[in-house]
């Protein structure tokens, strides 16, 4: 699974790296974010209290084939939700072996609704014999400063017939790397290579899906970091800061 990552960056630098051309954003000019986590509770798009709402980077294809970075809803809401962020169900992650058949994902996988989510790094938990809580990790690509990660979104509408849209992060089973620091589940999201954005975004359903695969984790890093980041409100810069650890 993927439920934290960061951002340290800014929009400039998201237009640059994905070759946006021409500034369609519809992202406000923000600071780095620390620590980003979903829409944690039920809550409809057209809440008076928009702050509820996680909103994050997605970069994907217009219908007329230009590429656009836009802000989206993280998780993703489903048609069926009625507009609110779903209570029982976590729609922050879809897993590749299964996103084409569960009614959640399949819509916007039928239709080539695929996106890309910039990152910086992730934060996955690790259980330690003998400690009660889970040690967070902090892990980078070695080489790309913003990793993309493979995504889904939605489309959807509020009372008012305002569009809003929605997205969440594709997972896959956990290299060796993330199979040892994520050990209770074993997941990590799908991470599509530069040279690889397009064909995400444009190529057939069949070789969309043969891309969602395990990334290889020698071109990952990895480091613990202190406990802090388990509160999803705490969102200064030491989140990443890295602490002595003997496993």
């Amino acid at each position: 699974m993927c439920g934290r990552f960061n951002i340290l960056t800014d929009v400039d630098a998201l237009l640059t790296t994905f070759n946006i051309l021409e500034n369609d954003s519809t992202l406000a000019p923000f600071k780095p974010r620390y620590n980003i986590n979903p829409t944690s509770r039920s809550t409809a798009v057209n809440s008076a209290d928009e702050t509820l709402l996680t909103k994050i980077p997605i970069v994907r294809l217009e219908d007329d084939k230009r590429l656009v970075l836009r802000s989206a809803i993280w998780p993703l809401i489903p048609a069926w939700s009625k507009g609110e962020v779903p209570k029982k169900y976590s729609m922050a992650n879809a897993r590749s072996e299964n996103m084409r058949e569960l009614v959640s994902y399949r819509n916007a996988w039928r239709y080539g609704r695929r996106c890309l989510i910039p990152a910086t790094g992730f934060y996955e938990w690790q259980v330690v014999s003998q400690q009660r809580t889970k040690q967070p990790w902090h892990i980078q690509h070695k080489e790309q400063e913003i990793m993309s990660f493979a995504g889904l979104w939605e489309r959807g509408k509020t009372e008012d017939g305002t569009e809003y849209e929605s997205c969440t992060i594709v997972t896959a089973e956990a290299n060796s790397l993330m199979a040892t620091i994520h050990n209770s589940n074993r997941r990590m999201p799908v991470i599509i290579d530069p040279e690889l954005r397009d064909q995400w975004l444009c190529s057939d359903l069949e070789t969309a899906y043969q891309m969602t695969k395990t990334y290889e984790d020698d071109r990952l890093k990895a480091y613990p970091i202190s406990t802090r980041v388990n509160n999803p409100n705490y969102t200064q810069s030491d989140c990443i800061d890295p602490i002595e650890f003997d496993q």
